[in-house]
């Protein structure tokens, strides 16, 4: 014979189903709270990977000095919000190309532990108009 008690809880689960809707919101929760995080600089690196395959291809084009090309490519990533230091982008030619290759790190906290994400960007285009 049924108690009220288990008619209430759902037939005797015990409240299994309550602790497993508490659980997959948690993890939901905290799934965003990650994404929230990293989702900034993520999109930082991508807009910036963009910019800097752009300004590649003009600089090949253009027929732009390293100098030049690195000095775009560094305004380019202040105008993305990324912190680039001159050490972080090499700019070298080589059989008639040019090659740049920009690294940066950006450490993000995720409330219990800290980590360093390394973002790696390159780009090369032929020197020259077709």
């Amino acid at each position: 014979m049924q108690t009220r008690s288990n008619r209430v809880r759902g037939r005797g689960e015990d409240g299994k189903g309550s602790l497993g809707c508490l659980v997959s919101i948690l993890l939901a929760g905290a799934a965003i709270l990650i994404g929230v995080r990293v989702g900034p600089p993520y999109f930082a690196y991508k807009g910036l990977e963009g910019d800097v395959k752009t300004e590649v291809s003009r600089a090949g084009a253009r027929f732009f000095g390293n100098e030049v090309v690195k000095q775009n490519i560094l305004d380019v990533a202040r105008k993305n919000e990324v912190r680039l230091k001159d050490e972080n982008v090499k700019v070298e030619r080589f059989a008639g190309q040019i090659h740049v290759v920009v690294e940066y790190s950006v450490p993000v906290d995720l409330f219990v532990t800290q980590h360093t994400f390394d973002f790696k960007i390159k780009a090369s285009s032929f020197v020259g108009t077709l």
